[in-house]
């Protein structure tokens, strides 16, 4: 079977639709000396390293969200709410970007404002959002990134020999982004974007890497290739990569994590389900313990985003192929 990248899998979920761009095969890639996120080792690390799966999911209110005038709402990234109690949430409809702000309890309200670079042109979406309300995007064709920070848009383009393509996917309150590059072979590679430094990274062994999401201590998720061909999710913490697999599935994909060290991503069970991730569920890693995050009676649930209190933003595919976005709140 042909491989896609690991960014035209993400954004077929939920950006542009089910067009795939099959990648051929690389040869090991070598470590980069200088691994992004070089801290101590994290609680999240050993979370990660001691997987148990409990049946069942866990128990959430779930808010359905939909830009106003879109029939497709994808809800990507969600800020931490370290230092705040609002909830944004980053995502896309139709052919630009959002942040929508959620509030109440009782009766919960949305406020959505469109994001979008004017100087551009094409298909744009938010992919992350931080506390700050700094926000990661991308825009033509998904291959070139942006930073938005004080209402001023800023180029995310990473200065690699071979660079074809960068994707930002997430940022912190530090404003550490992490996201991936692709090269002209679509080679897919991780990167983060700390001050002004780019630092690639890639998985020891792996074929085609990418970092989705990153908490205020700098650990990242996101997924790799084996040599097999076979996907896995990592959490590089403190310089230190840890792979790992939802019980008896045969793809797994982390997209984010909280302070806490929980993580939230995509699983596959049978392979049928891998080209463009119809039948998947999402899945909430906490504390080693795998739980499936789904929505009763639909098709495929994506869990992409998680906060600190545990409230995970995503969206699901129900049998008709509609797609609708959540905010679940335990």
């Amino acid at each position: 079977m042909k491989k896609q990248t690991l960014k035209n899998f993400v954004l077929a979920l939920g950006l542009l639709g089910l067009a795939l761009i099959p990648s051929t095969s690389l040869a090991q890639v070598r470590v980069a000396s200088k691994l992004p996120a070089k801290r101590p080792a994290s609680a999240a690390a050993q979370a990660a390293s001691h997987q148990t799966d409990t049946p069942g999911s866990p128990s959430y209110t779930y808010t359905l969200l939909s830009f106003p005038g879109s029939l497709y709402t994808f809800a990507e990234g969600i800020n931490l709410g370290a230092t705040t109690s609002k909830i944004e949430i980053a995502g896309g409809a139709g052919q630009g970007g959002f942040v929508a702000k959620v509030s109440g309890k009782k009766t919960v309200t949305e406020a959505y404002q469109a994001v979008n670079d004017p100087h551009v042109s094409g298909p744009q979406c938010v992919f992350g959002v931080n506390d700050l309300g700094q926000i990661v995007g991308a825009y033509d064709d998904y291959n070139q990134g942006y930073e938005r920070s004080g209402g001023k848009f800023t180029s995310i383009a990473v200065p690699f020999a071979g660079a074809a393509g960068t994707f930002p996917y997430a940022i912190n309150n530090s404003g550490e982004i992490v996201g991936g590059w692709w090269d002209s072979n679509h080679g897919e590679h991780g990167f983060t974007l700390i001050g002004s430094t780019y630092t690639a990274f890639d998985y020891p062994g792996g074929t085609d890497t990418a970092g989705f999401g990153i908490n205020s201590a700098g650990d990242i998720v996101g997924a790799y290739y084996d040599a097999s061909g076979v996907d896995h999710g990592f959490l590089l913490s403190g310089g230190t990569y840890t792979s790992f697999d939802f019980p008896g599935a045969v793809f797994t994909v982390a997209f984010g994590i909280n302070d806490a060290g929980d993580i939230v991503g995509l699983y596959c069970t049978t392979t049928e389900c891998i080209p463009n991730g119809d039948g998947g569920q999402g899945f909430l890693l906490s504390q080693g313990i795998f739980t499936t995050i789904a929505i009763p009676g639909e098709v495929t649930t994506y869990a992409v985003g998680i906060n600190n209190k545990g409230a995970v933003s995503g969206f699901y595919v129900d049998a008709a192929g509609l797609t609708v976005s959540f905010l679940a709140t335990p």
